[in-house]
């Protein structure tokens, strides 16, 4: 704020000087003892930068300063015949800090004592100069006191500018701070999408407020108190360079959020107080901004100390609290999808288990299957994203195994012509079933498809090739391979090895032929311990079944 008013001062002195060389006036600078600190002599003539400078100036100059002080409202005055001085007194904080005083030579000047002296030093004829004076400068008190008033008209009036010119200068700040906190809250939003992962979200976003701030680290931490946070739960995420490591990291935001939680933002002049030990080596000031919803503490941001020294203020605050409250949206919209997946993955689950309840012979074929499929997408370089709804669709591939009879599917002989049909029916009743649910319409063609065979062979409408849509065709591979590997009601499981030979050997015949290459390279390890553990889930009444048939 002082170097403004002293800026604004500066500009105001400048222009004043130029106005008053205008009026035929030259301007000085003068301390409250009269000393001159400053000429505005540039414009004037060779007789006016001589007077100035002259020892009878400066010395009635002095003499004139010390009588101003003394009264509220200085006047014009004559120190010596030919020359008024013109005072305008400088505040400074209320206080008088100097004159600007305007320096008139009028026609007597030519009468006083050193009036020959000083065209000599100036290199002047005297008579000359007289002429010119009594034409130019023919001024009387009057006119005196008129041209005092006109420059305090315009020293008001530049003053006057000059504070509009820091409002204006002022609020332009407050504009610019006011865009790049609407620039980064926008930003942050645009990136705010329930399928946005979160933590590459909350690490952006950390690592944005950490350069828009300019705060030499920042780090958030996470409550441990919500499992819907996953593997965030109590872990802490850093942006810029804190000389501190994870664990210490993790302390402190644990602490702070403990401390802070339910609190306003806060910034701490000396982060000591807080007695953090962890704090000591890494941070001066502190600016705390906790993250709520609806009372609910979820995590608290804390940065350190800015770059270039400067005091961490309101404005900062105010900056990292609105994106403070962005990202607490996101967090509670994450968490609330994750309910939603939660319910979701619960119902397929609940539909996966009705159908093995119904044959008995296939516990887990759906989890396995499902599994299978994604190892198999991944494996085949597809985006996560597809690999996740391949997994999905892997889930409920049988679910139209709900309206074939258990008479049928239990049966432990060969099936009739009419039984094969209702079970090769089972496809085109799941999609019938999940028709109606939007969000399942990609997974349908896994479904209805996973018995199409590359050779055009299967069913239930003998597509072939790359007509089978991708989905089926590897949904086809997993399904029968996990046939192949357990128990059914007709034959006991094959051997890995087997299981291989056979995907090997009907590559390009019953499947796609670059899907099953891949396969093959799989690590079986862990479809192996899910069916283990399939397994051990089986009720003693299923086993019975089992070791009867």
């Amino acid at each position: 704020m002082t170097q403004r008013l002293d800026e604004q001062l500066q500009l105001t002195e400048a222009d004043l000087g130029t106005r008053c060389r205008a009026l035929g006036v030259t301007l000085v600078d003068v301390s409250p003892e009269g000393r001159i600190t400053a000429s505005h002599l540039r414009g004037s003539g060779p007789l006016e930068r001589t007077v100035v400078h002259s020892g009878l100036f400066t010395q009635a100059l002095r003499e004139q300063a010390s009588r101003w002080n003394d009264v509220d409202d200085p006047q014009p005055a004559a120190p010596f015949s030919g020359c008024w001085l013109l005072p305008l007194p400088v505040m400074k904080r209320r206080r008088r800090a100097g004159y600007q005083v305007g320096v008139v030579i009028t026609a007597d000047l030519a009468e006083s004592e050193p009036f020959q002296a000083w065209c000599a030093l100036a290199e002047l004829d005297a008579q000359a100069v007289t002429t010119q004076l009594r034409r130019d400068a023919a001024l009387g008190r009057a006119e005196v006191d008129r041209l005092a008033a006109t420059m305090r008209w315009i020293a008001g009036d530049l003053q006057q500018i000059g504070r509009q010119r820091d409002e204006i200068g002022h609020l332009s700040q407050q504009l610019g701070e006011s865009y790049e906190e609407l620039s980064m809250v926008y930003q942050l939003s645009a990136r705010m999408t329930v399928t946005q992962e979160v933590e590459a979200f909350l690490s952006s976003a950390v690592r944005e407020l950490q350069q828009v701030v300019g705060l030499r680290w920042i780090g958030m931490y996470l409550t441990d108190d919500d499992r819907r946070l996953q593997s965030l739960r109590g872990q802490a995420i850093l942006a810029g360079h804190s000389d501190c490591d994870r664990e210490a990291l993790t302390a402190i935001g644990h602490t702070l959020l403990q401390q802070f939680g339910e609190s306003d933002a806060a910034v701490i002049g000396d982060a000591a107080e807080l007695g953090i030990q962890e704090l000591l080596p890494i941070a001066r000031r502190l600016l705390i901004v906790p993250i709520a919803r609806e009372g609910k503490p979820l995590a608290v941001l804390f940065g350190a100390d800015k770059v270039g020294g400067a005091d961490l203020c309101s404005v900062d605050s105010k900056l990292v609290t609105s994106a403070a409250q962005s990202m607490g949206i996101f967090l509670e919209n994450a968490m609330l999808y994750e309910d939603v997946q939660d319910m979701f993955m619960g119902t397929l689950h609940a539909l996966i288990a009705t159908i093995d309840a119904k044959d008995t012979y296939t516990c887990g074929h759906s989890e396995r299957v499902a599994m299978l499929s994604r190892d198999l997408a991944q494996a085949a370089g597809l985006p996560a994203t597809i690999v996740e709804r391949v997994h999905l669709s892997g889930l409920i591939h049988d679910v139209g195994k709900i309206g074939v009879p258990e008479a049928v599917l239990c049966k432990p002989g060969r099936l009739t012509r009419s039984e094969f049909a209702m079970i090769k029916a089972h496809p085109e009743i799941g999609v019938r079933i999940l028709s109606d649910i939007h969000q399942m319409h990609d997974l349908l063609p896994g479904v209805l498809h996973h018995h199409e065979r590359w050779d055009g062979k299967g069913y239930p409408h003998h597509l072939a090739g790359e007509d089978i849509p991708l989905f089926g065709r590897i949904i086809c591979l997993a399904d029968s391979f996990d046939a192949m590997s357990t128990d059914r009601t007709y034959r006991k499981a094959m051997p890995l090895t087997d299981a291989m030979a056979e995907i090997k050997a009907c590559a390009g015949a019953h499947f796609d032929p670059d899907l099953a290459r891949v396969f093959t390279t799989l690590n079986f390890e862990p479809y192996h311990e899910r069916v283990a553990e399939h397994q051990r889930r089986e009720s003693p009444l299923d086993q019975a079944m089992r070791r009867v048939t």
